[in-house]
This record gives structure tokens, C-alpha cells and sequence, in this order.
């Protein structure tokens, strides 16, 4: 009952992040009247205004978005800039407001294609607590490549997505204490422990997985200059959708661009070349394309073809 009772109020948060923010600004009449016909509201006519002002703190305090007030126009979000900014509160504001616009008319659902994604998602506030209160977590994992399950305790550092997937970042039980990373779908048994960890204070989630695109990369690897060559046919996919923070197109002609990252080249990067099959060429750095090159040789192996 509690998780739904949470459940129920981060959607009703969303609600009001999302109402206020889509009018740019509007009146609490104005709120109270579209609040009557959702189905969030369950028959209230209105959100009592002690109501209203708790969750006016609570989303302040839960996603740092300000709920301000002007006396000739209303209520407004104060700080519209950082939402946009900030990718997680994006996904978190976006993906609930979906939600409950689908819950307001299920006949919707028949309008909507739904991705399917890998199960862990109800170990997520678990392990959010677990973080916010600095316990360890013991968890029962099955890799990919292990025959049998292991237990083990991890101290969580954050949860990231990527490609549809949920992972967490964790330090681990060697001795050097290095983080890991752990897709919640490997996951199948996880329990908060009484022992305490820190998480040093100059720890940032975008620093950590900025210098590298996906979740994981080779141990002690360094970010550097990755040169590709993009067919025309696909620039403006690359342009709409940057596949790197430090993305930079050096290089515009008709026929292709080149486009520049900074970063570690990691084994996703590697799926994602191969996801652009004929319309990529990798120009720098030699590794990386020689990389490329040993995996063309083994798929021309499989399919008896002699390059």
C-alpha cells in the first residue's frame, strides 16, 4: 500500500509540474478546474490549498523545479530552463505525464506502441532509498556468462538508463573497492543490509559516464579523439539525436560529414558503428578502426565471403 501510496503522489506531482508548465502560466480556478477531470483527482473537485503547497514543497524538494507565483498571471515554473537541462527530470516529467494521460483515457492505449523493457524496474526504490540513506545492498545476481547465480554486497552510487535498460553503479567487494556496474534485469533477489558506506562528495553521474558512450568501459581506458564519417543520408539523424555530449561536426560536404567526439571507445560505440552499417566510416583513431575492421573480417568468415 505504501509503494502505491508513492506511487499515486509522484504521479500527481507530475501532474502539477505538468499542467503549470504547459500553460506557461495559469490560475489556481484554472488548476482546480482541469485537477476535477482527472482521473488522478478520484472525484475531488479540487486540491485543498494546504494540499496544494505540500505538493508544491515536495516537488521543489524532490525534483529542484521552483513553482512560482505572479499576481497578474498566476502560477509558473520558475526554473523551465533546468528541466530542459537536466535529461533525467526531462525523462521523469515527459514519461509520467504520458502515464496519466493515458490513465485519464484508457482507449488511448490502442494509439500508443510500447517498447518492451527488461524486468528490474521494482528494484529501483529500493535502491534509490539505499543510496539517500547510505546502506549497503545485498544483492543475488546472474551474469550473463555465469552458469550459476552469486550473492554479494554492493554500496550503491546511482542508477543510469541506457538503451532501454536500467543499470546501477555500485562499489564492489574487491579489495580496491571499483565501481561496477549492474543491469537491474541480472538482478534476482535484493535486500538493504544494516552496514553503512560514503559516497565521496565530489562524485558526479554525468562526469563519471561522460567521457564514455553506453554503461561500461575497459578498465583504466582514457577518453580520446574519435573522427566518424557520416554518409549524407544520415546526417540530420546525427544532428537531431547527438550520440555524444562533446559531438562536434569539424567537416560538411554534400555527399558526407565528419563528425568529432572526445571520449573512451567502448564496446557499445562499437554496436552502434555496426547499427549504421554501410553509412559510418571510422577515420580516427587507427585502433578503433582496426577494431572495425577485425569484426567485418569475422562476419565475411560466418557468411564465407573473402575481403
Amino acid at each position: 500500500m505504501a509503494k502505491q501510496n508513492t506511487a499515486l503522489l509522484l504521479s500527481r506531482y507530475i501532474w502539477l509540474i505538468d499542467t503549470i508548465s504547459s500553460a506557461g502560466y495559469i490560475t489556481r480556478d484554472e488548476i482546480d478546474r482541469r485537477w476535477s477531470r482527472s482521473a488522478l483527482s478520484e472525484g475531488e473537485s479540487e486540491i485543498p490549498e494546504r494540499t496544494f503547497h505540500r505538493y508544491k514543497d515536495a516537488i521543489q524538494e524532490l525534483f529542484q523545479i521552483e513553482i512560482a507565483y505572479s499576481k497578474n498571471k498566476g502560477y509558473f515554473i520558475e526554473n523551465t530552463g533546468d528541466i530542459q537541462k537536466n535529461e533525467l527530470r526531462k525523462w521523469l516529467v515527459s514519461t509520467f505525464s504520458v502515464n496519466n494521460l493515458i490513465n485519464e483515457g484508457l482507449n488511448l492505449r490502442k494509439y500508443i506502441g510500447f517498447e518492451p523493457i527488461p524486468s528490474g524496474q521494482q528494484y529501483l526504490t529500493t535502491i534509490l532509498e539505499a543510496i539517500r540513506d547510505r546502506v549497503k545492498l545485498r544483492v543475488k545476481h546472474q551474469g550473463f556468462f555465469k552458469d550459476e547465480p552469486h550473492c554479494f554486497t554492493i554500496a550503491p552510487y546511482c542508477l543510469k538508463v541506457f538503451k532501454q535498460r536500467w543499470y546501477v553503479l555500485a562499489a564492489s567487494e574487491y579489495p580496491d573497492g571499483r565501481l561496477l556496474v549492474y543491469g537491474l534485469d541480472r538482478i534476482l533477489e535484493i535486500e538493504r543490509t544494516d552496514d553503512s558506506y560514503s559516497i565521496p562528495d565530489d562524485f558526479s553521474v554525468d562526469e563519471y559516464f561522460g567521457s564514455y558512450y553506453g554503461v561500461a568501459a575497459p578498465l583504466g581506458a582514457k577518453p580520446e579523439l574519435v573522427r566518424l564519417k557520416i554518409d549524407a543520408s544520415q546526417v540530420k539523424f546525427f544532428r537531431s539525436l547527438p550520440l555524444h555530449s562533446s559531438q562536434k561536426e569539424i567537416e560538411t560536404t554534400e555527399e558526407y560529414s565528419i563528425f568529432e567526439f572526445f571520449l573512451v571507445p567502448t564496446y557499445e560505440l562499437i554496436k552502434e558503428i555496426f547499427a549504421n552499417g554501410q553509412h559510418i566510416e571510422v577515420l580516427s583513431p587507427q585502433s578503433l578502426r582496426n577494431e572495425i575492421l577485425d569484426r567485418l573480417k569475422g562476419m565475411c568468415n560466418k557468411y564465407q565471403i573473402i575481403l
